[in-house]
């Protein structure tokens, strides 16, 4: 005896094989339809519009920032130098 002579195979009728792939074809098409509809909704959101216009905004101000900060550390700088006194050579 052989030992695959305890499985069953099931024959599947065309008629059932078609019933079937017509089943799944539906289901990806109207899963593909949603999956389109859904892109196209996000890309008529303003939503990235609103988040490039933010991004922006935020990588100005940074800029500004780095600029005030710099032109403080250059001020400090220049008033430390002014602050020691020059050495006058002409006194003797």
């Amino acid at each position: 005896m052989s030992k695959h002579t305890n499985f069953r195979h099931h024959k599947m009728g065309g008629h059932d094989a078609k019933v079937l792939k017509n089943f799944w074809e539906k289901v990806i098409q109207e899963q593909t339809k949603q999956r389109e509809g859904e892109e196209s909704r996000l890309s008529k959101s303003a939503l990235n519009k609103l988040r490039r216009e933010w991004t922006l905004r935020l990588e100005g101000q940074a800029r500004q920032v780095q600029a005030h900060k710099k032109a403080q550390k250059e001020q400090m700088t220049l008033l430390s130098i002014e602050a020691f006194p020059s050495p006058d050579k002409t006194v003797a």
